[in-house]
């Protein structure tokens, strides 16, 4: 789980509080989908931290949700992504490993839709939602294109004028992901490393249309989230 961001877009939130410990419905947002592995059947987790890192791994320690947690930390959080996914490394051993955010609410249909679909030897996996959602919602998203008969991801990114379905940001992903983000450069962010996977054939869409989840950066995605609970989902 990658949880080394400062969530600068979220203001006075994060002055003092680090971005996973920002509460919706009166629980840290790293609470919903800790408790999602959880309930997926997933045991250990390793979480990159950065920015307030000692107070995410503190509260933590309090509470790791019933996981088996490690930890690795990212120095460089105000740079790219990928340098967390970097840092995780260390924690990986030679298996397929789920890749989730500390600031995406995810609910537990998610997880076990991609664990259900992994196929050893096969392409790495996204989680992706073909759902209707409203216009400044997409305009925030990455957005997924696919190619129907496959279900092999042809583009990835925040702009592709042609897609079919957002990204939730939820992966699996196969020990090959680490050929792709050598391949990218080191300081980059997420989309460029997976841009690769495509490039090589080697990500697939899994349509999880229908569970919930909800990608947090502003205020109105605070206010999305929590009505997204009230209305009964990522329980």
């Amino acid at each position: 789980m990658l949880a080394a961001g400062d969530g600068g877009r979220l203001g006075a939130h994060t002055a003092s509080t680090p971005k996973p410990l920002v509460p919706i419905g009166g629980r840290p947002i790293i609470s919903y989908t800790l408790d999602a592995l959880r309930q997926a059947g997933v045991r250990e987790a390793a979480v990159v931290l950065g920015y307030r890192g000692v107070q995410v791994r503190d509260a933590l320690l309090r509470d790791p949700h019933g996981l088996r947690l490690d930890y690795a930390w990212n120095a460089d959080f105000h740079d790219g992504a990928s340098l967390s996914l970097r840092a995780a490394r260390s924690c990986l051993g030679p298996e397929p490993f789920l890749l989730v955010m500390a600031d995406h609410m995810l609910s537990a249909g998610i997880i076990r839709r991609l664990l259900e679909a992994w196929r050893p030897g096969g392409p790495s996996l996204l989680a992706t939602d073909a759902a209707p959602w409203h216009q400044a919602y997409i305009d925030e998203a990455t957005r997924v294109a696919i190619d129907s008969p496959t279900r092999l991801v042809t583009a990835i990114g925040k702009h592709i004028p042609r897609w079919d379905a957002l990204d939730t940001g939820a992966f699996l992903l196969s020990p090959s992901v680490w050929q792709a983000v050598e391949a990218a450069p080191a300081d980059c962010e997420l989309g460029e490393v997976f841009a690769r996977l495509v490039e090589t054939r080697q990500l697939a869409a899994v349509d999880v249309t229908g569970e919930t989840w909800y990608d947090i950066d502003t205020e109105e995605d605070l206010a999305g989230a929590g009505e997204m609970l009230a209305a009964g989902g990522a329980a």
